[in-house]
């Protein structure tokens, strides 16, 4: 009699261990079905459905502007002519670079300028600092260019350029060369405006 309620109690003890291990039998399935290797055809299929892809934006990296080489010389020479410019209170900027140009800015702001005869006594100082700072020792240019800037309400517009070499102005000095002929040989060049 003592026997039967033991087989009971064997029979769930034994009908629990039956049903975790169908538990974990079928939770041992699921993951391999889950990490099972695909076939050949379910991944192209797969690979069809993606989006074709594209390669990743390269990026050019942007060079590190340089400076052409300028001298100890001429920079002196620059600062002599900022100092002859200020002196005849010309507004602007003056740059000597090593292919032989006295490149010379200039704003014009106590009158309007539109052509050569309005920009003519500006352009005839510019001539002066150039002469100038050649006389002094500055001899390391060979051709003068003015670009004329008129500052009209807030807003400033490039309105010509006057090149010469600097053989004609060293004999314009001299008196070899008057203003007429001077005049005669300057390139003068005026930007396109928009109509």
């Amino acid at each position: 009699m003592n026997r039967s309620p033991m087989k009971g109690e064997y029979r769930v003890i034994v009908g629990v261990l039956l049903f975790i291990a169908l538990g974990i039998s079928i939770f041992v399935g699921v993951v391999l079905i889950v990490n099972r290797p695909l076939s050949a055809e379910e991944i192209a299929s797969t690979a069809a459905a993606l989006p074709n892809p594209t390669a990743p934006p390269t990026f050019t990296p942007t060079p590190v502007p340089t400076l052409p080489g300028v001298s100890e010389e001429l920079l002196v020479c620059q600062r002599d002519a900022g100092f002859a410019m200020n002196e005849r209170n010309l507004v602007g900027a003056v740059n000597i670079s090593d292919d032989h140009l006295f490149l010379l800015s200039w704003i014009s702001r106590d009158w309007m300028v539109n052509d050569l005869d309005d920009a003519l006594p500006g352009v005839i100082l510019g001539f002066d600092v150039a002469l100038d700072v050649w006389q002094e020792g500055c001899a390391v240019y060979d051709r003068v260019r003015i670009d004329v800037w008129d500052r009209r309400a807030e807003e400033q517009m490039h309105q010509l350029t006057v090149q010469a070499q600097m053989d004609d102005l060293l004999q314009w000095r001299a008196g070899k060369l008057s203003d007429g002929e001077l005049l005669a040989r300057l390139q003068v060049t005026q930007p396109e405006r928009a109509p």
